[in-house]
C-alpha cells in the first residue's frame, strides 16, 4: 500500500475498527499480559479492555486484516496480533 493509500483506509475504517486498532496499539505498546513478544495484543486482553462481543471483536479484526492494518498469526486461543508498519507509523509507541 502506499502512504496515502494507508491514510485513506485508516481514514475511511468504521468508527468502530478505528477504536479497536487504537486499543491494539495501546495493548501492543504495553498491554497486561506477559511474558508477550514486543508489539504483541492477544484477543483476552483487547476483549476485556474492549468490552465488544466475541463475534463483532472477530468481524472488526477480520475488517482490520482485510485492510492490512494488523496482522493476525496463530490459532484460537493463541493469536497474536501485531500491526502493520502502515498502522503502527500512526501509533508511535510512547
Amino acid at each position: 500500500m502506499s502512504g496515502s493509500t494507508d491514510h485513506n483506509v485508516f481514514a475511511g475504517a468504521p468508527p468502530a475498527a478505528r477504536k479497536l486498532l487504537a486499543l491494539i496499539a495501546q495493548q501492543a505498546q504495553r498491554g497486561p499480559l506477559s511474558p508477550k513478544a514486543p508489539g504483541v495484543a492477544t484477543p483476552p486482553e483487547i476483549l476485556e479492555a474492549c468490552g465488544l462481543d466475541f463475534g463483532v471483536f472477530y468481524e472488526l479484526l477480520r475488517w482490520l486484516t482485510d485492510h492490512g492494518l494488523i496482522v493476525v498469526s496463530g490459532e484460537y486461543p493463541f493469536e497474536e496480533i501485531r500491526l502493520t508498519p502502515a498502522a503502527g507509523a500512526a501509533f508511535p509507541a510512547r
